[in-house]
């Protein structure tokens, strides 16, 4: 993958208090990141730092674009913004110097992406968390942004808000963009993200890969081999027993955005489903749910 930003040896203190410790990964393009750990362990202040809020006391940040654009997501959402989405991207959009032309084509973009367009009209103090939430990654996207760094982008968020929310995540990553966000949800960390950074003690300690997440376990029977042929490119491991009647079990851990594509074709082929159920296990420890 490519990388696209550093974050060498990076320290901070408060106070004589030490904050952050030698802090050091790297971000790729298209991926997204979840910083994790203890409230007061410096996650807050690591996103500042790599958005260039704030300075470290040692350490560097290292952009290997001089283009690179970082767009920042804070914590807390303004609560009474008087004004509607429309206006109030563009005003912002023409505090950092965006042309008139160009500001009002990126506003209809986002709006449209957001699904926002019926609500454009409509004063942003008037909108739910979620909507404001949503006007907080747009005015972050208005440049042609590169980075997008999220402060616990999900608080507060009632179920069908963080739903939507994901599929707002995957959007962002489709449109090329790179993601760090501090997260406590398990179901987004499972389902979208790409790599775990854990801060303890004041140090990045961990990383977890997340590439195989989520999975299923899946058992049908068959009545001949060769369907297997057709779906085998989608096992990430598989056993097979034979049964009485002639047939065969088989028992399967597939990556679960392959799952309908298995289920179709098994179907089709007049495959009986025995079952099927989320499973969270890295590709190395697949064995063991044998």
């Amino acid at each position: 993958m490519t990388t696209i930003l550093e974050v060498q040896n990076v320290c901070k203190q408060y106070n004589g208090k030490i904050i952050l410790k030698n802090a050091s990964f790297s971000i790729a393009a298209n991926q997204i990141i979840a910083l994790v750990g203890k409230n007061g362990s410096g996650k807050s202040t690591l996103l500042k730092i790599i958005a260039a809020f704030i300075q470290p006391d040692s350490g560097t940040i290292v952009k290997h674009r001089s283009s690179l654009k970082v767009g920042y997501v804070p914590e807390v959402t303004p609560s009474h913004i008087l004004f509607t989405p429309q206006e109030y991207l563009y005003h912002l959009g023409r505090i950092r110097g965006m042309t008139k032309k160009h500001l009002l084509q990126k506003i209809e973009e986002l709006l449209d992406m957001f699904q926002l367009k019926e609500a454009q009209n409509t004063r942003i103090v008037h909108f739910s968390k979620g909507m404001k939430q949503k006007v907080m990654i747009m005015q972050a996207m208005l440049e042609e942004t590169d980075l997008l760094i999220m402060d616990e982008p999900l608080s507060g968020l009632d179920a069908k808000a963080q739903n939507d929310f994901e599929q707002i995540l995957a959007k962002v990553r489709d449109q090329g963009l790179s993601i760090i966000l501090t997260c406590h949800e398990t179901k987004l960390l499972e389902n979208l993200v790409d790599s775990v950074l854990l801060i303890q003690d004041n140090q990045i300690i961990q990383e977890k890969e997340l590439d195989s997440y989520p999975m299923h376990r899946l058992i049908f029977e068959i009545a001949s081999l060769s369907l297997l042929d057709e779906i085998s490119p989608f096992m990430e491991i598989q056993q097979k027993r034979s049964l009485v009647n002639g047939h065969y079990e088989i028992v399967t851990i597939v990556q679960a955005k392959d799952s309908d594509q298995i289920l179709l074709k098994l179907l089709q082929k007049n495959a009986s489903i025995k079952y099927l159920a989320t499973v969270n296990y890295k590709k190395e420890q697949l064995s063991s749910l044998f």
